[in-house]
C-alpha cells in the first residue's frame, strides 16, 4: 500500500467512525424516546433497558454505515480541496481514478461487512429484543401498556387496550374478520389475558350473527407482539423473506412491505460504493471553480439521501412505488450524479 492510500483510508476512516458513533447514536435516541422514556416512567428494569438498547445497536450500526461513509468522504474531501491538497495532487500527476480507488476498496469492504451484520446478527438480534419487550408485556403489562396501546393475540386478533390501572386493564376490544369481543376488564396471568364481564359479536359478511355475554374468559397470549415502530420483515433473513414473499403472491397480495425490505438489503451496502463515486466525483468538479462544500453541504448532501431514502422506504411498503426502484432509487439518483461529476470534474 502506497503512503497516498494509506493517508487517504486513515483519514476517512476516523471520520467514518466518528460520524458512524453520532448516527448510532442517533438511532437509539429514537429507541430511548419512543419506547424506553415509557418504560423507565412506568417502572421497568433498567437492565432490561439496556439490554434492549443492545440488541437495537447492530441494526442502527448496519443503517448507519453507509450514510456515515457518505459523510465522512464529503467532509474529507471539502477539507482537501479548502488546503488545496486535491489540487496538488493534480499538478503531481495523480489521476482522479487514483484518488478514487482507495475509496471504493474502502467502500467495498463496509458493503461487505454491512451485508454479513445484516443477514446475520440484525434479524436475530430485533428477534430477541421483540421478544425482551413481549416478555415485559406480560410479566409487567403496566411498564408498556397505556389507554389507546393495541397488539396482537395468538390468533392475530387485534387487542386493543382502553384503560391502563395498577396490574389490571380495561374496556378491551378483541377485534377479527369473524367477530368482536367486548370487556369491561381484564388482567395478565402466565401468557394469558385473563378478561371479565364482556359480550361476543359474531359477524356473517357485515350484518352481526349472534350476541352472546360472558362473565370470564381466557386469551391466549402466547404470541403476543409489542411493535413500537419496527418493521416486522426486517427480522428475517434473505431466504425468510424470499419464501414470504412468494407465499403472499401466491395469494394476489402486492407485499410492499416485504418486497421493499428484500431489495432494501442489497442496495443499503451496495450505496457505499455509490458513495465514494459521488463524493469524490463532487469534489473534482467544485474543484474547477475554487469552491468547497464546507460544514453546512455536506450535511445538506448527507440529509437529503437519507430523505430520499426514507420516502422511497415508505412509499414502497405502502405499494405506492416499485419496491425495486424504492430501494435502488437513491443509489441511482447518487450514482448517475456522481458519474456525471466524475466524467465532468477537473483532470
Amino acid at each position: 500500500m502506497k503512503t497516498l492510500d494509506r493517508y487517504l483510508l486513515r483519514e476517512a476512516l476516523s471520520l467514518f467512525l466518528g460520524g458512524l458513533a453520532a448516527i448510532v447514536l442517533l438511532f437509539l435516541a429514537g429507541a430511548v424516546y419512543e419506547v424506553l422514556a415509557p418504560l423507565v416512567a412506568k417502572g421497568a428494569d433498567p437492565y432490561t433497558l439496556l439490554l434492549y438498547l443492545l440488541y437495537r445497536a447492530p441494526e442502527a450500526l448496519v443503517r448507519g454505515a453507509p450514510v456515515a461513509y457518505l459523510f465522512a468522504l464529503l467532509l474529507l474531501l471539502s477539507r482537501m480541496a479548502e488546503d488545496s491538497e486535491l489540487k496538488a495532487l493534480l499538478a503531481l500527476g495523480v489521476a482522479r481514478e487514483r484518488v478514487l480507488l482507495p475509496f471504493l476498496l474502502l467502500a467495498l469492504l463496509i458493503a461487505l461487512a454491512v451485508f454479513l451484520l445484516g443477514e446475520s446478527l440484525v434479524p436475530k438480534a430485533l428477534a430477541a429484543g421483540q421478544d425482551l419487550l413481549r416478555r415485559q408485556v406480560l410479566e409487567r403489562p403496566r411498564a408498556l401498556l397505556t389507554p389507546g396501546t393495541t397488539f396482537q393475540d395468538a390468533r392475530g386478533r387485534v387487542v386493543y387496550v382502553g384503560e391502563v390501572a395498577g396490574d389490571r386493564i380495561g374496556k378491551l376490544r378483541v377485534l377479527s374478520q369473524e367477530e368482536v369481543l367486548l370487556a369491561e376488564r381484564g388482567r395478565f396471568q402466565e401468557g394469558v389475558l385473563l378478561v371479565e364481564e364482556g359480550q361476543r359479536v359474531t359477524y356473517e359478511g357485515d350484518r352481526p350473527r349472534t350476541l352472546t355475554r360472558f362473565q370470564k374468559g381466557e386469551i391466549l397470549l402466547k404470541d403476543l407482539t409489542f411493535e413500537p415502530w419496527q418493521n416486522p420483515a426486517n427480522r428475517m433473513t434473505l431466504g425468510e423473506l424470499k419464501k414470504e414473499l412468494e407465499r403472499l403472491r401466491a395469494l394476489g397480495v402486492k407485499a410492499g412491505l416485504e418486497a421493499t425490505t428484500y431489495h432494501r438489503r442489497y442496495a443499503e451496502p451496495a450505496s457505499a460504493v455509490v458513495f465514494a463515486l459521488f463524493a469524490v466525483g463532487l469534489a473534482f468538479y467544485l474543484l474547477g471553480g475554487s469552491r468547497s462544500l464546507g460544514w453546512v453541504g455536506v450535511a445538506i448532501l448527507t440529509f437529503f439521501y437519507y430523505a430520499t431514502w426514507s420516502v422511497g422506504r415508505i412509499m414502497g411498503e405502502q405499494n405506492a412505488l416499485d419496491p425495486l426502484l424504492a430501494a435502488w432509487g437513491p443509489n441511482l439518483l447518487y450514482g448517475l450524479l456522481g458519474l456525471l461529476l466524475f466524467l465532468g470534474g477537473r483532470r
